[in-house]
């Protein structure tokens, strides 16, 4: 009885010392044993084009098809005179980005006079394209809450509606949505020294003593922490300190800091990822409301997508 134990015994080990000697072998093919070291995410910011669909799908608040009606006696005047908005109506055949309930909208777009040195607009466009079918691609801005603004230069926020056209920026707004998922978006994040000095400034944006130091240091990062920041900018919590100082940095500037009161830390990481890279995806430096922060941070992440894509598609042979 004692021997044909200690032979069972003996055949029991034999079995479990051979499976375990699979189960290495499987994790070793596989690349997954806990040794294998993970390669950090490189992130080429230099790749980011100065203008680009995506970009321009990524910044936009809305993105509809329809037609709008200028006044052209009114555009004319202000080419002719002084710099200024045109306020116009734009009727939506359909919506391609956002939700809106209406089916029209009152715009907002500054027209640059002839006489205006900063004269970087191709205004002509409203004149082409006026009681035709457009694109029209949208942004809020808290100066206004009667009106949306076109998108940045005329060149990016208009364009002639073809059923080839929406079908390219269909995709575009669905590929956004694909890629800015949690479950897909979190694949590009980094876990390196730079991500935890980032989680800790964030929780020092909570301390009254800390915060503005916190803010400062976070821009000192530069480009370090960019990737971090939009990784952990998802955040609703109140800041202690809810006033930020920016300096500016455009040598036409006509201040020399920007001041900023915002609410939650995603608001203030908005502000300081501007400043650090010269984006912007929304307008919520100053608060917003909870769709204005999702969209901003949806944008965000695009940015950050395209970034970490890029460089691995640089790489490729």
């Amino acid at each position: 009885m004692e021997k044909k134990f200690f032979r069972n015994l003996k055949t029991a080990r034999l079995f479990t010392a051979i499976a375990l000697l699979i189960a290495m072998a499987s994790l070793t093919s596989c690349g997954k044993t806990e040794d294998t070291p993970v390669k950090p995410i490189k992130y080429n910011f230099n790749a980011i084009p100065q203008k680009a669909l995506w970009l321009d799908v990524a910044k936009s608040r809305f993105i509809v098809a329809g037609t709008f009606q200028v006044d052209t006696n009114k555009l004319k005047e202000i080419i002719e005179t002084e710099s200024g908005y045109l306020n116009f109506t734009l009727s939506i055949d359909s919506v391609l980005k956002g939700e809106l309930q209406t089916k029209e909208l009152n715009i907002a777009k500054y027209i640059f006079s002839k006489k205006d040195k900063s004269h970087r607009s191709n205004d002509s466009s409203l004149f082409l394209l006026n009681g035709k079918k457009t694109i029209d691609f949208l942004i809020e801005s808290p100066a206004s809450t009667e009106s949306l603004f076109m998108l940045g230069n005329i060149d990016n926020s208009l364009t002639s509606k073809t059923e080839d056209t929406i079908k390219v920026i269909t995709n575009e707004v669905k590929q956004q949505q694909e890629i800015t998922d949690d479950k897909t978006f979190f694949s590009i994040c980094p876990n390196d020294k730079n991500s935890a000095r980032v989680k800790r400034l964030i929780a020092d944006m909570h301390n009254g003593a800390k915060a503005n130091d916190a803010y400062i240091e976070l821009e000192k990062m530069g480009f370090d922490a960019v990737p971090s920041m939009i990784c952990q900018m998802d955040d609703r919590r109140e800041l202690a300190q809810k006033h930020i100082s920016l300096e500016n940095k455009n040598p036409k500037a006509w201040e020399a800091y920007r001041h900023y009161s915002p609410k939650v830390v995603v608001d203030v990481l908005e502000a300081i990822l501007n400043q650090i890279t010269g984006q912007s995806f929304g307008f919520i430096e100053n608060g917003g409301t909870e769709e204005e922060r999702a969209n901003t941070v949806r944008g965000w992440r695009t940015y950050l997508w395209h970034a970490a894509n890029d460089s691995l598609e640089q790489k490729s042979p």
